[in-house]
């Protein structure tokens, strides 16, 4: 039975290194999705500057426009004083309305100068953001092509080589030993532990004397009275 013991204990050693490496790839998944969020979210801030900078040029126009119309509408109140039979109170009313509009379009040229040095602001943001985008993107893009091209060599070379080993370990098994064994894999990620000092090395737990001497003696398989692993000698 040590055989078989012995042959467990090269088939879990097998699949620690299965783990070992199926977990290499999820690390490299994880860091894949990574570069690709940070792309979508570069991309994302670029179209956010460009959308608030359109939004600035979008609002300058409709303050200039305003201004126009203002003023249009300025020149036409002074036309009817200056050319128009009205009353003193339609004159008044006409005062007041011109010096009313002239008061508004000052506030609107404030605005409107405002807007025009933040448009200059937005624009050197953009454009030093789009200088830094293309590079910047390029770079992440070949960080994930790299990346993939690890997982796709890891996945066809050591990882299918790996598995195939193991596929050739656990044929070699008698049945019961190998239903033993994928039945505690279930549950343990070390289903085969050694017996240090009289203590089970899975569940750290002391056997019994008669355990101990069984797993010495070596001709059958041995489990944990605690746990279940299969035991053997270190």
């Amino acid at each position: 039975m040590l055989g078989v013991t012995k042959q467990l204990l090269d088939l879990q050693q097998a699949d620690g290194k299965v783990h070992e490496v199926v977990a290499h790839l999820e690390r490299l998944v994880v860091h894949r999705r990574q570069l690709e969020a940070k792309i979508t979210q570069e991309r994302a801030d670029l179209a956010a500057r460009r959308a608030a900078l359109q939004k600035l040029e979008l609002d300058s126009r409709s303050r200039n426009l305003e201004v126009d119309e203002l003023d249009s509408r300025i020149r036409a109140y002074q036309e009817r004083l200056d050319k128009g039979i009205i009353s003193f109170k339609e004159m008044e009313d006409l005062r007041t309305k011109i010096a009313s509009e002239k008061v508004r379009i000052g506030h609107l040229e404030d605005e409107a100068l405002d807007l025009m040095a933040a448009i200059e602001t937005a624009r050197e943001d953009v454009a030093r953001a789009q200088a830094d985008h293309a590079p910047r993107e390029e770079h992440l893009q070949a960080q994930i092509a790299a990346i993939e091209r690890e997982i796709q060599e890891t996945e066809q070379g050591q990882l299918a080589q790996l598995r195939n080993d193991r596929a050739s370990l656990a044929a070699a098994l008698p049945p019961y030993a190998s239903a033993q064994y994928e039945a505690l894999r279930i549950t343990f990620s070390n289903p085969v532990a050694g017996i240090d000092h009289g203590t089970c090395g899975g569940c750290k737990i002391r056997v019994s004397a008669n355990t101990v001497e069984r797993v010495r003696a070596g001709r059958e398989i041995v489990t944990c009275e605690h746990c279940s692993r299969i035991l053997f000698s270190l």
